[in-house]
């Protein structure tokens, strides 16, 4: 048992709450802080006014000492804390700075942010495991491959499927090896759309008992760089062991292009220079061939019984007025025909004359690609609307030709000349090559329904009765020259036929010469003009050769030599009427 003595101190109040228990220990209440309590063994000291001068006379060691443990306690904790993060700072930085910094652009990050992606091969896909295995692709649950069977189902790998949306494709061109998408076509992500965390990619195996599935994932982390502005490839696997099946994605940045990449208001552009152009062609024959003012001005002068010479000159210069207007028309004018099919240059060596975009206005209509998404539908509309205005004018041409025609049987019937010109003007150029054009631009068509219509029409243009073996038959009959295409003089008895037959067939020299224009040369001109305007729309090679955004310097000089060809048939038939006066 503890005992506890306390001083008399008359500045202090001491209290206790009871008296000692029999265990010896009591809680004693101290109101003073220099008294010390300890609970169960209380020790209680009381410190007077001495212990008060000693702790005035030197500092509270104990205090300070407390303040010092602390201090170190918490140093000791802090200085590994604040290495391991200056190391882990120093690696954030390292890692950091091995990333290459985005490729810098021109064309802004809202450009590189809208991606196209196109699927160009399946690899390994032995999952599919039927002997003729009915392949389709889907992306994102929507089918995506193939759009057109017809085109994008090769021959050498069974054609289409019974629903006509899907290929059929031999195993082992699928098995170990990668099998291209023909045709695949852009998909755009980005811009104002939200992309997913991934891409799925579905190869899908259509069974009569239950289908055989492979999906593939491509992470938006993974392709989706917003800042990059660039064309890259990426292979996306199935599983990650290696065989297993995959497939190779590009992506590339942008507005999804229409396929041959031109712009769309230069497309336009040299469309609406093609209308025009066979527009003046068409309004020049009219000039030409019109008689009503120059017959009115003859009989007025042959009233006043003027001298022969000075009536000729009068009547041969308002005929000269109307061959002038043809002329300027067909070949002289600054915006006439062949100044704007065949003598125009090329910006920067790319594809931009009007011949050329008369050429890619027409693969267009047959690319399976632009019927896939909105922004080439929207433009195929354009294209439509501008091959309906070029239709207006050939009607027109046409019509001439059929006019003339109609002259020529008012002078001669079942005449060899006049067969000759029937057989490959209307049969050969208006009826067999017209028809096929035709067909194959009609906008009424969808993408699968125009394909056997596009091969017909390129047949034609490769064949033995192609606009530029048309052409060159009829130069033979109408040249001056006669030196181009090998061709030489033995036609040119075409045209001193129709010279004879004006000037036996009709008294005055205003009348031959009329009837001379409203018939071989309306023929002519308006035949030669369809010819060149054919051979800039055909369809060349293969569907596979890739003409687009390509310029074949083999077309270019046939196309040059064309114009030369037509401008010396207009030179041709002016020295003609000279003999008819």
């Amino acid at each position: 048992m503890y005992q506890t003595s306390y001083p008399t101190n008359p500045h202090h109040s001491t209290a206790f709450d009871q008296e000692p228990a029999a265990t010896g220990v009591q809680t004693v209440v101290v109101h003073h802080p220099t008294h010390t309590v300890i609970a169960n063994e209380t020790r209680v000291s009381t410190a007077g006014p001495g212990a008060d001068e000693e702790c005035q006379k030197r500092p509270c060691l104990r205090a300070w000492l407390t303040i010092l443990s602390i201090i170190g306690s918490v140093a000791i904790v802090l200085i590994p804390v604040l290495i391991l993060r200056s190391a882990s700072s120093s690696e954030v930085q390292q890692v950091e700075a091995s990333i290459p910094s985005p490729a810098p652009t021109a064309l802004g990050d809202e450009e590189c942010g809208k991606k196209r992606i196109k699927i160009t091969e399946i690899c390994n896909a032995s999952g599919l495991d039927d002997e003729l295995v009915e392949l389709k692709v889907l992306v994102n649950d929507q089918h995506y491959w193939p759009k057109q069977v017809e085109s994008d189902c090769l021959e050498g790998y069974g054609s289409y499927g019974y629903d006509r949306n899907t290929c059929l494709v031999p195993n082992s061109s699928l098995d170990g090896s990668c099998f291209t998408l023909r045709n695949s076509i852009e998909l755009l992500f980005g811009g104002d759309d939200t992309i997913d965390e991934q891409i799925k990619v579905t190869l899908h195996d259509t069974d009569f008992f239950w289908d055989d599935i492979i999906e593939i994932f491509a992470p938006k982390r993974d392709w989706y760089l917003p800042n990059l502005c660039e064309k890259r490839e990426f292979e996306f696997a199935e599983q990650l062991y290696d065989g297993s099946a995959k497939i190779k994605m590009v992506v590339d940045f942008g507005e999804v292009q229409n396929p041959c990449g031109v712009e769309e208001d230069a497309l336009l552009s040299g469309l609406n220079d093609a209308a025009t152009a066979l527009e003046n062609v068409q309004l020049g024959l009219l000039e030409y061939a019109r008689g009503t003012e120059v017959g009115q001005k003859y009989r007025h002068l042959q009233r006043q019984r003027q001298a022969t010479t000075q009536r000729r000159r009068l009547i041969f210069s308002l005929l000269a007025t109307g061959f002038r207007v043809m002329a300027g028309a067909v070949s002289t004018g600054g915006r006439s025909f062949i100044k704007l099919f065949t003598r125009q240059t090329r910006v920067g060596n790319a594809l931009s004359t009007t011949a050329d975009m008369a050429t890619i206005g027409s693969i267009l209509l047959g690319s399976p690609n632009s019927y896939n998404n909105n922004n080439n539908e929207a433009l195929l509309e354009k294209v439509f609307d501008r091959f309906d205005q070029i239709d207006n004018q050939l009607d027109n041409i046409q019509a001439q030709i059929k006019d003339g025609f109609e002259e020529i049987k008012l002078a001669i019937e079942e005449e060899f000349a006049e067969q000759k010109l029937d057989e490959w003007i209307t049969f050969r150029l208006g009826v067999k090559l017209r028809e096929e054009y035709l067909g194959y631009t009609d906008r009424s068509h969808t993408g699968s329904s125009r394909v056997s219509h596009e091969e017909t029409f390129r047949q034609t243009c490769n064949g033995d009765h192609s606009p530029y073996n048309i052409f060159q038959v009829l130069y033979s009959y109408s040249c001056l020259d006669c030196q181009r295409f090998s061709s030489g003089k033995a036609q040119q008895y075409f045209l001193d036929t129709y010279v004879n037959l004006a000037s036996a067939n009709f008294e005055t020299p205003v009348e031959r010469v009329l009837w001379f224009r409203r018939s071989f040369g309306t023929v002519i001109i308006g035949a030669l003009t369809e010819a060149i305007y054919f051979y800039s729309v055909c369809l060349y090679g293969t569907k596979d050769d890739g003409q687009c955004g390509v310029a074949d310097p083999v077309w270019d000089t046939r196309l040059a030599e064309m114009g030369d060809a037509l401008e010396e048939v207009v030179t041709s038939l002016g020295e003609a009427e000279t003999r008819l006066e």
